[in-house]
């Protein structure tokens, strides 16, 4: 698949998907009330962080094993890595719903918890099996689908019964990312290839622990940013957060989208063009990055104030912060994936979003409890900040070496 193909449909379909959810955001603020409001978010967060442990790392090195795997090869690659998922999502499942009803607010808890689960379940996705054989459109219709339905009706059923109506949307939701993901696994391999060969599984998943890892710290500071804002600060400012938290999520959605695209376009033909693939997609996550910083500073307080409700927006030196997130989060998403991995160095990337995560999680929690909203969006901006610097210093001596031998 062409580079523009390839970047038309894993961009533009997860784009479409991130938009999903703004089907019922409005409402959530506006019909429902600020409790649900944060209560909704701080589920997605929790379910968030945990999706990312139990997608084991493939997001990061699943398209790359894919693209490189000999075609008879790829179903069962599949199955291994469906089955090493499955081994985790149970305890992932029980540990998220937990949490999200300990910090949801008050007389919300079950909405909290139930969002959860929907979004832990989605770290079972096929995405990443899809995206390393250059087929977009299964991702349409077993997974943008039938949650696009499934968060319509849940609108629907949100304008009618106001907040005590909240816990359909998560509960619909469920129920489509199971069915879809389910339905496409089936299609890939038989029901008895999933179910068996759980030891080949348990050495896939050890073999994938750096690159899980790397995404699950990673999540410390990225999808459980919410959580922490919402531990520190106070309600009202933790909805304000969330209001820019939802902007900031498709941005990392379309960023994450186009890294995915990339990733097995650079390492192709046994990385024959990899400098210079490497350098292009760089700077296409650059040119990324910057509309990114743009629309947030720019645009920021008035698309929230639009979506969300004035009440929640949130202003200008917020959103200003949330863009310097996203700008630095897409350039070390080509720093990480395509330069590092590519090369065979997953435990460097690692190193850098551990830095990330210790100056981090301490910077948001200490931070939003000073200053609220913005206080949170300083400390993302910080987390991502180091992330991208530690990744640079890393890739330096090693490029600088690569050119020597050449």
């Amino acid at each position: 698949m062409s580079l523009t193909r390839r970047l038309l449909s894993f961009s533009t379909i997860p784009a479409f998907s991130a938009l999903i959810p703004f089907l019922i955001l409005p409402l959530l603020a506006r019909a429902a009330g600020e409790q649900a409001w944060v209560a909704i978010a701080v589920g997605q967060s929790v379910g968030g962080f945990l999706a990312l442990a139990v997608g084991l790392g493939l997001n990061v090195q699943g398209p790359t094993l894919v693209a490189l795997a000999a075609e008879e090869e790829r179903p069962e690659l599949f199955a291994r890595g469906t089955r090493a998922r499955l081994m985790l999502v149970i305890p992932a499942l029980v540990i998220g719903s937990a949490v999200a009803w300990i910090l949801a607010p008050a007389g919300a808890a079950g909405d909290a918890a139930l969002m959860a689960v929907a979004i832990t379940l989605g770290g079972l996705t096929s995405s990443w099996y899809l995206i390393g054989l250059g087929r977009p459109l299964p991702l349409i219709g077993y997974e943008l689908l039938p949650r696009a339905i499934a968060t319509l009706i849940g609108a629907v059923l949100v304008v009618v019964g106001g907040a005590a109506w909240v816990w359909t949307y998560p509960t619909l939701l469920i129920t489509a990312i199971l069915g879809g993901v389910g339905a496409y696994a089936l299609r890939v391999v038989p029901v008895r290839e999933l179910m068996t060969g759980w030891a080949s599984s348990m050495r896939f998943a050890r073999r994938q622990l750096s690159a899980a890892a790397t995404e699950t710290v990673s999540g410390a500071y990225t999808a459980l940013a919410v959580s922490l804002v919402t531990a520190g600060a106070s309600t009202a400012q933790a909805a304000t957060y969330v209001s820019g938290d939802k902007l900031w999520r498709m941005g990392q959605t379309v960023t994450g989208a186009q890294g995915n695209a990339l990733q097995g376009w650079v390492v192709e033909e046994d990385r024959a063009h990899f400098g210079w693939r490497a350098r292009r997609a760089l700077a296409l996550h650059i040119a990324l990055g910057v509309a990114g910083f743009l629309m947030f500073a720019l645009l920021g307080p008035w698309l929230t104030a639009v979506a969300f409700g004035s009440d929640v927006a949130i202003d200008q030196p917020t959103a200003i912060l949330f863009g310097v997130a996203v700008l630095c989060m897409s350039m070390s998403t080509a720093t990480g994936r395509h330069v590092l991995i590519a090369l065979g160095h997953p435990k460097r990337v690692f190193a850098s979003v551990v830095a990330g995560a210790v100056v981090g999680i301490p910077t948001t929690l200490a931070l939003a409890s000073a200053f609220g909203a913005v206080g949170g969006a300083a400390g993302l901006a910080t987390a991502e900040t180091v992330v991208l610097v530690v990744q640079v210093a890393m890739i330096v001596p090693l490029w600088s070496a690569r050119r020597a031998r050449a």
